[in-house]
């Protein structure tokens, strides 16, 4: 397994991921300080809670794209490059499946690891008065990861299956858009088909704007604790669907 996931790296090596992961979290940080430079000092003191709402919502249009784009990059050496055939001759299919899953969980545990130096060091460059929760900062990372991670495996598939890598863009395309709507959509069922409506349905903050004032306040919302248990299941459950598909791939 260890030869294995080694081999993984080294074809990731000359694939530009990194610097793709360097750049999306660049964008992230150039927004956050456009953001928070055209915000009221006084609205500042609650810097935390605007960070992950806004991250939140900055991830949800950013990160199905370039999920899409992770996948693709694991995935078209073997699909493009007609090389599946043969390293499944040399290790088991199901494990290649799994190590380019593992690989990309890596790549979007350094992305959310990423924004969690943005937001500390916003609050140091800022200043925010009221003190870190640990507990909202472990849900923030629990919503963006989780939900990540089962849409990288819904690209990972469908970039094994699909040969023209166009398609599976495509559906990040899609994914973005449908993310962003999502935020709109009241609570319920609706949010909860859509593995990219995860992000607003697993936030736990909420904002209140005064139009008069043009104020913003930030409320704690309680943690969604059904969705992401149902996310989980979802998770496993396209997981083994997922890996079942590969399997019976015809190479």
């Amino acid at each position: 397994m260890v030869r294995e996931w080694k081999t993984e790296w080294m074809k990731t090596k000359y694939r530009g991921i990194g610097w793709m992961i360097l750049a999306f979290s660049g964008l992230v940080l150039l927004w956050s300080l456009w953001a928070y430079g055209s915000t009221p000092s006084e609205q500042l003191e609650d810097g935390f809670r605007m960070s992950y709402l806004q991250l939140a919502l900055m991830d949800t249009i950013l990160m199905p794209v370039m999920i899409a784009m992770l996948a693709s990059r694991l995935c078209d050496a073997e699909v493009k490059g007609g090389t599946l055939k043969l390293l499944c001759t040399m290790e088991k299919k199901g494990r290649l499946f799994d190590l380019k899953l593992l690989t990309g969980a890596v790549y979007l545990a350094v992305y959310v690891a990423l924004q969690v130096g943005i937001i500390f060091l916003q609050a140091g460059r800022l200043d925010f008065t009221r003190p870190l929760q640990t507990v909202q900062l472990f849900c923030f990372i629990v919503q963006v990861y989780v939900v990540s991670l089962a849409i990288l495996l819904l690209q990972v598939v469908l970039s094994f299956f699909f040969e023209n890598q166009i398609l599976p863009l495509a559906a990040g395309l899609f994914g973005s858009f449908v993310g962003l709507f999502s935020w709109f959509f009241a609570d319920g069922p609706v949010k909860k088909l859509f593995l990219w409506g995860y992000y607003s349905e697993l936030c736990f903050i909420i904002n209140d704007w005064n139009q008069d004032t043009g104020a913003v306040t930030y409320y704690d919302a309680p943690f969604d604790w059904f969705s992401l248990c149902l996310l989980l299941v979802i998770l496993a459950a396209g997981y083994a669907a997922g890996k079942k598909l590969f399997l019976r791939k015809e190479i």
